[in-house]
């Protein structure tokens, strides 16, 4: 009884929370830097979040309230970048260790939930993650870039001289065989993303599918304290699960994982539907 009253009760402030519009400013050239001065200029709305414990595995308690968004077009792309308080910038993945991300979340179906979506009320989301992020800056992140004092003892049909490093040492393909995850095409297990942005399509809890074709790029920067995250895509694409931007205005909600709280998978803040308006 407990749980359902909790439920209950997340329920009912979740869809009471009030979202003011995000007014997307349209200027000549677009800053794809996160900390470019351009965005000065821009206003920024606030965003509340919530911690997700409407289902499991679930967020105790938020550690992120809020996020600040802004918006800016050129007429043919869009981007939006998305600002929030973090005290450590968590980039790498292992046991009990999770990475910083974010997510924006647009209605490809008629009145979707703003929780991933539900049957028949189908939702894209745009997700950025800090891994990756630093996958883009710093080369794609290895074994050894975690454990600088770990040794393997052979890697069949590897080249070159261990410790051998992914991807450079595995330029035969006969040696992925080896690598279960990239042989299974798991997007996951992606040797050389050209974006650190994925973008997944949704119809409720589980269903989460990501897209063969990602045509969002961005950039997240950490700094101060801050992460700026930058979501940079075409306002219209010719992709049947992409949301086009085609209304004046139109609605999104996010979603923030701060890893160095625990948060991963439904453990994550999230936000209730919030309007934007295009100029």
């Amino acid at each position: 009884m407990k749980f359902y009253q909790t439920v209950a009760a997340t329920l009912l402030v979740y869809f009471n929370v009030a979202q003011a519009d995000i007014a997307v400013q349209k200027v000549t050239t677009l800053a794809t830097d996160p900390l470019a001065e351009s965005w000065q200029a821009i206003p920024a709305q606030d965003v509340q979040l919530m911690a997700q414990q409407v289902t499991m595995p679930s967020l105790a308690k938020a550690s992120v309230p809020k996020l600040a968004v802004q918006g800016m077009t050129d007429g043919k792309m869009v981007a939006f970048r998305v600002s929030w308080q973090d005290a450590t910038a968590d980039y790498n993945v292992e046991t009990g260790r999770f990475s910083d991300a974010v997510a924006i979340e647009l209605p490809l179906g008629k009145n979707p939930s703003p929780m991933m979506g539900h049957k028949g009320g189908k939702v894209q989301i745009l997700y950025w993650k800090g891994l990756w992020q630093k996958d883009q800056d710093a080369g794609f992140q290895d074994v050894q870039d975690l454990y600088p004092n770990y040794w393997v003892d052979l890697y069949w049909f590897a080249e070159g001289q261990p410790p051998y490093r992914v991807p450079d040492s595995f330029k035969n393909t006969v040696s992925h065989q080896w690598f279960v995850a990239k042989q299974a095409g798991n997007p996951m297990s992606v040797w050389s993303r050209t974006a650190p942005v994925q973008e997944t399509v949704a119809e409720s809890w589980g269903s989460l599918t990501h897209q063969p074709e990602t045509v969002t790029q961005g950039k997240g920067v950490w700094k101060d304290g801050k992460w700026h995250v930058v979501f940079l895509r075409p306002l219209k694409t010719d992709d049947q699960n992409d949301f086009q931007f085609t209304e004046a205005k139109g609605q999104m909600a996010f979603a923030v994982w701060e890893g160095s709280d625990g948060n991963v998978g439904g453990r994550k803040h999230w936000s209730n539907w919030t309007a934007y308006q295009l100029p």
